[in-house]
């Protein structure tokens, strides 16, 4: 018995050895097969991400270099079938917040990028002169003494000054320099959004400090550059002055100089200035564009003078890029004039290209550069790459892109011209 129970018990150890190899075989091999199974699917996933990044890249490319042909109208605002419309002798448009200031002589206002007009602010100027910077828009009448300010819910004050207006500029937050002048000197002058004159004063005396060219105050409301043309030795100069209108400037003398260049700009005129943001500003002369730096706000840095020997005809700004149209000198290029744009902190040049247009109007706007003249419109990405060429059935007074900038479908283009607003797509 004994003998029998313990076969009995050989037996059954050698049923589970057994037992526990063929499953374990059949585990082995059931993840084989698993293994073999994922391989394929694997590479199924593999080649469909390739697939899509190829075809996201296509795309991209496509749209990058795709040249629109034609175009459609989206909607049109006819302001001469308004109730109420007055006939201007002079329509502008300035492009600010996502659509444009209309100006008159009669009067501004805000319409949007969906073609409604936000606000008006009626008023009787003989020369209005814009400023715009971020929301807010300031607006006063050249050789008068009537400043409108305005925020993007309308307007927030009217400045009186006691001298007539030369220039204006209006920081990001609100606050609006002003230029005045009499015979013999300059005043700038500070007002607040509301319109109150702010205890802020810089004299120039005319036969010793110059003539204020032009002026352009920081987006902060700090910092305020200026080109300042005099005399010296019979023949006329020019100066670029930053002034500091905060604690630093207080500490720099009772004229708030903090940095002067002259020098540089020795035969020169600087027609216009910009600060593009509350570290770079830049000096447009007949002869190139200087490039400043005010990180230290005590001592402005000149980054870059880029020169530029042929006649600068036109110049725009915005966010990170300047440009000018010039004549073009190099008799090998057939275009009679050329498309520069740089970059505002150092003054890197981002593309240049020949351009056959005559352009009357040229703004930066979104990422895209736009040329226009009469019916003509022409547009070009930060690359150089030319967008669209082609005639619209009105003429242009401004064009920006919209809120859409570019899709599969098209670009959209926002159109401001004599008595209307329209958006088109281009395609």
């Amino acid at each position: 018995m004994a003998d029998t129970y313990r076969e009995n018990r050989k037996n059954e150890l050698r049923r589970r050895v057994l037992d526990t190899d063929r499953l374990m075989k059949l585990e082995k091999q059931k993840k084989h097969e698993e293994r073999q199974g994922k391989k394929p699917r694997r590479v199924l996933v593999l080649l469909l991400v390739a697939i899509t990044v190829l075809i996201l890249a296509a795309g991209i490319y496509y749209l990058m270099h795709r040249q629109y042909q034609s175009y459609a109208v989206n909607w049109t605002v006819d302001f001469t079938a308004a109730d109420g419309a007055i006939e201007s002798d002079y329509e502008d448009y300035r492009v600010y917040c996502d659509g444009y200031v209309k100006v008159t002589r009669d009067g501004a206002s805000y319409i949007n990028s969906s073609g409604k007009t936000i606000w008006n602010q009626a008023y009787e100027m003989n020369n209005p002169y814009v400023s715009i910077n971020g929301e807010y828009c300031a607006i006063g009448d050249q050789g008068k003494t009537t400043i409108f300010i305005m925020s993007s819910a309308g307007t927030t004050g009217q400045a009186e000054t006691n001298l007539p207006i030369s220039k204006v500029s209006v920081s990001s937050t609100g606050v609006v320099y002003a230029v005045l002048e009499d015979s013999s000197a300059s005043y700038i002058t500070v007002f607040t959004r509301e319109g109150a004159a702010l205890d802020i004063s810089i004299k120039s005396i005319l036969s010793g400090d110059g003539y204020p060219i032009d002026v352009s105050v920081s987006p902060d409301g700090t910092e305020l550059i200026t080109s300042f043309a005099y005399i010296a030795n019979g023949t006329i100069q020019n100066k670029v002055i930053f002034y500091n209108l905060d604690e630093i400037g207080q500490n720099a003398g009772n004229n708030r100089v903090v940095g002067g260049f002259t020098d540089d700009f020795a035969g020169h005129l600087v027609g216009r200035v910009h600060f593009s943001d509350d570290t770079h500003a830049q000096a447009f002369y007949d002869g190139g564009i200087a490039f400043f730096s005010t990180k230290v706000l005590t001592s402005p840095e000149l980054v870059n003078n880029v020169a530029i020997t042929d006649t600068i005809r036109s110049i725009a700004y915005a966010g990170d890029y300047v440009g000018v149209i010039t004549f073009n000198s190099d008799d090998s290029i057939q275009e009679a004039y050329r498309l520069t744009v740089y970059r505002v902190n150092n003054g890197q040049t981002v593309f240049t290209v020949p351009v056959s247009i005559n352009a009357t109007g040229f703004n930066i706007d979104n990422g895209m550069v736009y040329l226009f003249n009469d019916k003509n419109l022409r547009v070009y990405d930060m690359v150089g790459n030319l967008k669209f060429d082609g005639v619209l059935d009105k003429p242009v007074i401004q064009a920006r892109g919209s809120k859409k900038v570019m899709s599969p479908m098209g670009m959209d283009v926002l159109i401001g011209g004599a008595g209307y607003m329209e958006s088109i797509k281009l395609k």
